[in-house]
C-alpha cells in the first residue's frame, strides 16, 4: 500500500508537470464521460428504474387491437371493464382512466387545468398512501349522484391554495361544485407530470350497455394478484373475449376479419415502447464516443511513454521490476481518469440540461430524470474502466519491452520502434473506423429527417393558429346549445381584423386527439376475408378546409346549409374514395357509420358524399399507416370539445388577445387554451425524430474531431521523430512538396484503413438504425460517399498541419540534432 500511494503521488506530480498532455487528456475525458453521464441519466431513469409505485412490476395495461381494420392500438371500453371485473380472477384491481381538460374557477374567471377522470379503483391500484391531506376516492364515489369529488395533486395544491388545509372545501369544476376530499403526496406522478386534478368517472347505464361495445375511448390498467402471472391474465382475458363471441354472434366474423384481440402488457414496458429504441441507439452512440476518446488518450500515453523510455530504463537499471513500472503507468492513468470523471459529472449535468432542451423533455417519466446516486457511481466506474483501458496499452508494450536496449543506442536519439509505430497506427485506424461508422448512422438519420420534413402533410400550416375550446356539460347540455355556442364563437372570430378564414373541428392533425369509427359505403362488396375499416372520424364546420388549406379534389366543402334538418352529408378523402369507389365518381354516393351486415336499428343514417378532400397526415408526417379520413358537418354532429382553426393574413400569434376576447364575449366562463400554430404542432410531433437526429449528428461531429486529433497527433509525433530523416531527404535534393506528400500519404493510409473497416462495420450494424429511417435504406450509397468525403476532408486538414511543419525543417539543423 505505501508503494501504491507513492506511485499515485509521483503520477500526480508528473501530470502537473506535463500540463499540455494532462489538459488534452482531461478535456477529452470530460467530454466523453460527460456525454455518457447525461445519456445514462436518461436511460436509467426512463428504461431501467421501476415505476414509483409499490410492486409496480405487477401493474399491467390492457388494450384492444384491430390490426386489419387499421386500429393497432385502440385502448378499451367501459363494457370491457365490467366484463373483466366479472370474468377474471388474476387481477387484484382493474381501473379505467382518461386524461381530460377541465375548467375551474368562479364565473368570469375561467381557468383550464389538466385532469384525470378515473374509476375510484385507480388510486387503490397504484397503492397511494401517505396522503398529504385527506383520503383517496371511495368506491361509492364512483356511483351516479356521488361523483362530485376531487383529489388534488401536490403541486396544484401548493400553487392554488399555498399549502393550507383544503379538505372539505368546494372547487367549481365545469360550473359544478366539487368537494375536495384529499391532496396527493408530493412525489406522486401518474403518466403526465402536468396533471393537477383527479375526479371520479361517471358511468351511466347507457355507457356500460352492449351498444357501446368496442367504443374504445378509455385506458385500462390492472394489478395482478401476487400469485398471478402475465400469461394467466392474458389467458383469462382471451377467455372473456371468447365468451363474448358466443354472446354476440353477429359480430364474430367481423371481429375475426379485423384481427380483434386484447393485449395484456407490462405497464412500464408499454410506457417506454416508443422511446426504447431511440435511447438505446443514443446510449450506444455516446459509448462509441467514449471508446474513441479512450483510443485517443491511449495514443497520447503511448507517445508519452515512448519519450519516457530512458527514464523508465533508468528506473529499471536501479532495480525496478517491469511489474512496478507497469503499476506506475496504470496509477497515472487511473488518477487521470478519476479527475476526468469528476469533470465529466460537471459536463454531464450541463449536457443533460441540453438534451432536455433539445426535446428529451417529451420523454415518458421525464420527472424522474436527474443525476441520481447510481448515475454518479456509474460515472466514476466508467471513468475507472476507461483509465484501465487506455492505460493497459502502454503497459502491455512495456511488459514485452527490453529496456536495456535503450542504453545500447550509444548517444543517438531513441528511434521509435516499429512495434510502437504500428500500435499507434492501429489505434488511429480504430478511431477513424469508429468515427466513420457513427457518421454513417448520423448521416442516414439526417437524410431520413430531411425526407420527413419534405412530406406533404395534406394541408398548408403556414399562418394557421389553433386553440381549444371546451363547452361544459352543465351549461351546454344538448346539441342545440352546443351548436349555437360554436356558431356564435366562429362568427366573432371571423370578424376579428387579420383573420382570413376560421373554422372548427373535433379532430385536429398532429394533436394526439383522434377518433376513428367503422364506416360502410353503400353498394360496396368486400372481398372474401376482407376486414372492416375504421378511418379517422372528423367533425368540421364551414371554413375548416379553407382555414387549414386542405385542397378539395372534387365536389365542395361544407356550407352553412349543411345544418340540422338538412340533407345528411359527408366528405371523404382520396384514400377512402379509391378504396370504396375505385374508378368511379364518389359525389352523390353514400356512407354511414355502421358495421356492414349488422342490423343496428331503424335510426341508421346514410350520409351523401358532397366532396373528396386531399388525404392528410394526421398523427405524424412519416411512418404512420394511412387509414383514411371522413368528415361530417359539425352542425349536424355537435361536439362539446372543439379546436378553432384560424388562417391569418400575417403573424397568427398577434391574433391571440382578440380571439380570447371574441370567445369570452360569447361566454365569460370559456377559456381559450392549448394555443399553438400548426407549424408548432408539426414540430412537436417531430420531437422524437429531431432529438435522435440532432444528438447522433452531434456525437458524430465529436467522433470526427477526436479522430482528426488522433491523426494529427500521430503525424506530428512522426515528424518530430523523423526530423533527421527529413533533413537527409532535403539535403539530398528532395523538394518540400515531396516531403509534404510523404507525410500526407502516411495519414491517408491510416484514413483509408479506417474507412474500409468502418464502412464494413456500418454495413453490418445498419439494422440498428434501419427501424428509424424514412425514405432511405441503411445502405444508401450517397450517404456513404458523402460521409467518406467529409471525413477525408477533415483528415486532410489534420495531415496538412504536421506536413507543413515538416516542410520547414532546416537540413543542417536536422542533421546536427
Amino acid at each position: 500500500m505505501p508503494d501504491l500511494v507513492q506511485d499515485v503521488r509521483y503520477g500526480i506530480r508528473l501530470l502537473i508537470k506535463d500540463r499540455g498532455f494532462t489538459i488534452a487528456a482531461l478535456l477529452t475525458l470530460a467530454l466523453c464521460i460527460g456525454a455518457n453521464t447525461a445519456m445514462f441519466s436518461i436511460v436509467s431513469s426512463v428504461l431501467l428504474k421501476p415505476l414509483p409505485f409499490p410492486d409496480s412490476d405487477r401493474i399491467v395495461t390492457l388494450y384492444n387491437s384491430y390490426p386489419n381494420a387499421g386500429a393497432e392500438r385502440a385502448s378499451a371500453g367501459i363494457p370491457d371493464y365490467f366484463d373483466r371485473l366479472a370474468g377474471t380472477t388474476a387481477f387484484e384491481e382493474l381501473a379505467l382512466y382518461q386524461e381530460s381538460g377541465l375548467t375551474i374557477g368562479e364565473a368570469g374567471k375561467p381557468e383550464r387545468v389538466s385532469a384525470m377522470r378515473v374509476t375510484p379503483s385507480l388510486l387503490r391500484l397504484l397503492k397511494v398512501s401517505d396522503m398529504q391531506q385527506g383520503r383517496i376516492f371511495t368506491e361509492e364515489e364512483g356511483e351516479l349522484g356521488q361523483t362530485n369529488r376531487a383529489v388534488l395533486t401536490h403541486g396544484f395544491w401548493q400553487e392554488r391554495y399555498a399549502g393550507k388545509n383544503v379538505t372539505g372545501e368546494i372547487l367549481r369544476v365545469s360550473g359544478e361544485a366539487f368537494t375536495i376530499v384529499g391532496v396527493l403526496p408530493r412525489n406522486f406522478v401518474f403518466e403526465e407530470p402536468g396533471i393537477q386534478l383527479f375526479v371520479p368517472l361517471v358511468i351511466t347505464p347507457d355507457m356500460r350497455s352492449d351498444e357501446r361495445r368496442h367504443g374504445n375511448s378509455w385506458n385500462m390498467l390492472g394489478r395482478l394478484k401476487p400469485d398471478a402471472t402475465l400469461a394467466q391474465a392474458q389467458a383469462q382475458i382471451d377467455a372473456v373475449n371468447a365468451a363474448n363471441d358466443q354472446r354476440f354472434p353477429q359480430f364474430r366474423e367481423l371481429l375475426a376479419k379485423a384481427g380483434f384481440h386484447t393485449v395484456v402488457a407490462n405497464y412500464r414496458n408499454d410506457l417506454i415502447r416508443d422511446v426504447r429504441g431511440t435511447l438505446v441507439l443514443l446510449q450506444a452512440g455516446v459509448f462509441v464516443i467514449l471508446l474513441i476518446g479512450c483510443v485517443n488518450i491511449a495514443n497520447l500515453i503511448l507517445i508519452r511513454s515512448t519519450s519516457r523510455s530512458r527514464e523508465l530504463a533508468t528506473r529499471a537499471a536501479f532495480g525496478a521490476s517491469n511489474r512496478r513500472l507497469i503499476r506506475q503507468l496504470l496509477s497515472e492513468s487511473v488518477v487521470l481518469s478519476i479527475a476526468g470523471g469528476a469533470l465529466g459529472l460537471v459536463v454531464g449535468y450541463g449536457a443533460l440540461k441540453l438534451f432536455l432542451a433539445f426535446g428529451a423533455d417529451q420523454l415518458p417519466r421525464v420527472q424522474d430524470i436527474h443525476l441520481a446516486g447510481d448515475v454518479i457511481l456509474a460515472t466514476f466506474g466508467l471513468a475507472l474502466l476507461a483509465g484501465l483501458t487506455f492505460g493497459c496499452i502502454p503497459a502491455l508494450r512495456l511488459w514485452r519491452a527490453d529496456l536495456n536496449a535503450v542504453f545500447r543506442e550509444e548517444g543517438r536519439a531513441v528511434a521509435v520502434s516499429r512495434q510502437a509505430a504500428a500500435a499507434r497506427g492501429v489505434l488511429v485506424v480504430t478511431q477513424v473506423a469508429l468515427a466513420f461508422a457513427m457518421l454513417i448512422g448520423a448521416g442516414l438519420l439526417l437524410k431520413s429527417f430531411a425526407n420527413t420534413l419534405a412530406v406533404d402533410p395534406g394541408f398548408k400550416p403556414e399562418n394557421v393558429l389553433t386553440a381549444n375550446i371546451s363547452l361544459p356539460y352543465t351549461s351546454y347540455q344538448d346539441d342545440n346549445a352546443r351548436r349555437q355556442a360554436t356558431d356564435e364563437i366562429l362568427e366573432r372570430v371571423r370578424n376579428v381584423p387579420g383573420v382570413q378564414y376560421a373554422g372548427a373541428t373535433a379532430v385536429l392533425p398532429m394533436s394526439d386527439d383522434f377518433s376513428s369509427s367503422v364506416i360502410t359505403a353503400e353498394g360496396y362488396v368486400p372481398d372474401p376475408g376482407e376486414s372492416v375499416l375504421s378511418p379517422m372520424s372528423v367533425m368540421a364546420s364551414p371554413g375548416y378546409f379553407e382555414s387549414m388549406g386542405i385542397e378539395m379534389v372534387s365536389g365542395r366543402t361544407f356550407t352553412n346549409a349543411d345544418r340540422e334538418g338538412g340533407l345528411p352529408v359527408a366528405i371523404i378523402d382520396e384514400w377512402l374514395a379509391q378504396r370504396y369507389f375505385p374508378g368511379q365518381d364518389p359525389i352523390g354516393k353514400r356512407i354511414c357509420q355502421c358495421i356492414p351486415g349488422v342490423d343496428i336499428g331503424s335510426d341508421l343514417e346514410w350520409k351523401t358524399i358532397v366532396g373528396v378532400a386531399h388525404t392528410l397526415r394526421m398523427e405524424k408526417l412519416a411512418g404512420d399507416k394511412i387509414q383514411g379520413q371522413y368528415y361530417f358537418p359539425l352542425s349536424q354532429e355537435p361536439r362539446s370539445h372543439v379546436y378553432l382553426t384560424v388562417r391569418a393574413n400575417g403573424d397568427p400569434l398577434t391574433l391571440i388577445p382578440a380571439l380570447r376576447a371574441g370567445v369570452t364575449s360569447v361566454d365569460p366562463d370559456l377559456p381559450l387554451y392549448d394555443i399553438a400554430t400548426m407549424n408548432e404542432r408539426i414540430s412537436t410531433s417531430l420531437a422524437d425524430n429531431r432529438i435522435r437526429t440532432v444528438l447522433l449528428v452531434g456525437f458524430g461531429v465529436i467522433a470526427v474531431l477526436l479522430a482528426a486529433i488522433g491523426i494529427y497527433g500521430v503525424l506530428a509525433y512522426s515528424v518530430l521523430q523523423r526530423t533527421s530523416e527529413i533533413g537527409v531527404r532535403l539535403a539530398l535534393g528532395s523538394s518540400t512538396s515531396t516531403v509534404f506528400r510523404l507525410i500526407v500519404a502516411q495519414g491517408m493510409k491510416l484514413l483509408g484503413g479506417g474507412l474500409v473497416i468502418g464502412g464494413a462495420a456500418a454495413l453490418m450494424l445498419g439494422k440498428l438504425v434501419e427501424g428509424f429511417l424514412f425514405g432511405v435504406t441503411a445502405r444508401e450509397p450517397v450517404v456513404y460517399v458523402a460521409v467518406a468525403v467529409l471525413l477525408s476532408g477533415v483528415a486532410l486538414i489534420a495531415c496538412a498541419v504536421p506536413a507543413r511543419r515538416a516542410m520547414t525543417v532546416e537540413p543542417g539543423v536536422a542533421l546536427r540534432s
